[in-house]
C-alpha cells in the first residue's frame, strides 16, 4: 500500500500524542517511551485485555473500525497458553536433555542441540504499536503508522 500524506498542525500531532499515551499509560499500568512501542509485546497485554482495550480506545474516541481485525495484531487467550504444545514441550524435555548431556561429555565434538526442535505455539502476528494507535487517532479511522506520512502544516 502507497504511503498517504496528511498535514497536521504540530499542536494537534502533540495532543493527539499526549492523548493517547495518556490513555495507554492508565489502562495499561505501563510506560510509553517511543511510537515503536508494541502494545502485545512491551506493554505485556494480551489475550482478553486487548480485546477489551481495543473495544474502549473505539468507543471513548469514537473511531471508525472498519478494516480493523484484533486477531491480525494480537493472540488469542487460547494461542497463548496452548496446553498442547506445553505438553509435547515436557514429554521431549529427557531428549533435549540427553542431547545437551552428550554435547556436554563430547566438548561440543557430537552435537545434535540443533537437530532438536519444539514446536512453536504462537502463529506470528503483525503486533500493534503506540504510533499505529495515534495515527488510529488522529485519522479518525484505521490507520497504521506505516501507511500515513504526517506533513506538519507551515514546514517545507
Amino acid at each position: 500500500m502507497e504511503q498517504s500524506f496528511y498535514h497536521i498542525e504540530f499542536k494537534e500531532l502533540r495532543k493527539a500524542y499526549r492523548e493517547v499515551k495518556a490513555f495507554l499509560e492508565q489502562e495499561t499500568a505501563g510506560q510509553i517511551s517511543s511510537v515503536k512501542m508494541d502494545i502485545e509485546d512491551d506493554l505485556q497485554i494480551a489475550g482478553d485485555d486487548t480485546y477489551e482495550l481495543m473495544e474502549k480506545f473505539i468507543t471513548v474516541y469514537s473511531l471508525e473500525a472498519s478494516g480493523f481485525d484484533v486477531t491480525q495484531h494480537f493472540l488469542s487467550e487460547g494461542e497463548q497458553f496452548n496446553s498442547g504444545i506445553a505438553l509435547i514441550q515436557l514429554i521431549s524435555l529427557p531428549i533435549v536433555l540427553f542431547t545437551w548431556l552428550l554435547k556436554l561429555l563430547t566438548f561440543g565434538k557430537i552435537d545434535y542441540t540443533k537437530a532438536v526442535v519444539l514446536p512453536d505455539a504462537n502463529r506470528k502476528t503483525t503486533g500493534l504499536t503506540f504510533g499505529d494507535m495515534v495515527t488510529w487517532y488522529i485519522m479518525g479511522k484505521y490507520s497504521l503508522r506505516k501507511d500515513v506520512r504526517f506533513v506538519i502544516r507551515g514546514s517545507a
